[in-house]
């Protein structure tokens, strides 16, 4: 394996523990104020540091008008609608439901990807995703006390339009990465619309005086800065760029590890057990996205010519 994907597929570990860990974060945020409050805040933030660096790099960089038609539909689906969904879904379903919905993404990701990005479904790959699907039910399952999970209708299909707005905005990524566009430039301006039309939603919704009312301590101002600069800014910075070197199916993978990175956060965070039904689940989502990560080999048919 190129020493580039190495690095590529560390990235996106990272990532995706420091989104688990975000969750965390998240929760303790929503103690002092709405979610839907959090993520107006908390997604500007993370698109005007992604912005200092563009400026930096590429001074005022200017998309053509395909490109910025799309980074409008990226910032509208993958980050202000899906940040309202799941603020809202979260709220009225259980984590358990929200978890086995956010781990069909993957799935998901695939099927859309073979349909409209023509990227290949291949065995692998669908291997992959069946196990690391299989690992993320087992630790939702266990969660449950009586071994069964109950379904919200409005909740679930609530989650359901959750993960449906990120799985597109990854494939609208993937097609905005095919013209010459650079990843940083990407990240930094669909944040950013994504975060105005988050507060414009907050304005309509709330009116202007709800701004007045957040009075944080310290330590939720850090939290705050830490989710939105380093899970949100970095974090979907280099889940872009892993689009972009991988693929969207495969990137996608990668996201059957959240619920053990959340499962980290909460042994660290929050003092809570580890049982081995943890410790199988994490063995076969690891095995899905290993597996998964494998290409397909080129077949070589070798002509033999009689003498």
């Amino acid at each position: 394996m190129p020493t580039g994907k190495k690095l590529t597929y560390l990235i996106l570990v990272l990532v995706v523990l420091s989104w688990g860990l975000n969750v965390v974060m998240i929760k303790f945020l929503t103690q002092h104020m709405s979610p839907i409050l959090v993520a107006a805040i908390r997604i500007p933030l993370a698109g005007i540091v992604l912005l200092f660096f563009v400026l930096k790099k590429y001074g005022l960089y200017n998309p053509s008008k395909k490109q910025w038609g799309l980074l409008f539909c990226i910032g509208l689906i993958s980050v202000c609608l899906h940040q309202l969904l799941l603020g809202y879904g979260v709220s009225v379903t259980s984590s358990a439901n929200a978890s086995l919905i956010l781990a069909l993404n993957p799935l998901t990701t695939a099927l859309l990807a073979s349909i409209f990005v023509k990227e290949k479904f291949t065995r692998n790959l669908g291997l992959g995703i069946l196990l690391g699907f299989a690992g993320v039910v087992l630790v939702v399952f266990s969660k449950s006390p009586d071994g069964t999970i109950e379904f919200s209708l409005i909740g679930d299909v609530i989650m359901l339009l959750a993960m449906l707005t990120y799985v597109i905005g990854g494939l609208l990524i993937k097609k905005l990465l095919e013209t010459p566009i650079p990843i940083l430039v990407v990240t930094a301006y669909s944040t950013l619309i994504g975060g105005i039309l988050l507060n414009l939603g907050t304005l309509v919704s709330f009116g202007p005086s709800v701004y007045g009312q957040i009075h944080l301590s310290s330590t939720a101002v850090l939290v705050l800065l830490l989710s939105a600069w380093g899970a949100t800014a970095l974090g979907t910075l280099g889940w872009n760029d892993g689009i972009k070197q991988l693929g969207a199916n495969r990137t996608a993978m990668f996201l059957n590890g959240m619920p053990f990175a959340s499962m980290f956060g909460g042994v660290v965070f929050l003092n809570e057990k580890i049982a081995g039904i943890h410790i199988l689940a994490l063995i076969l989502t690891t095995l899905g996205i290993v597996i998964g990560s494998i290409p397909k080999k080129k077949v070589i048919l070798l002509e033999s010519y009689e003498t």
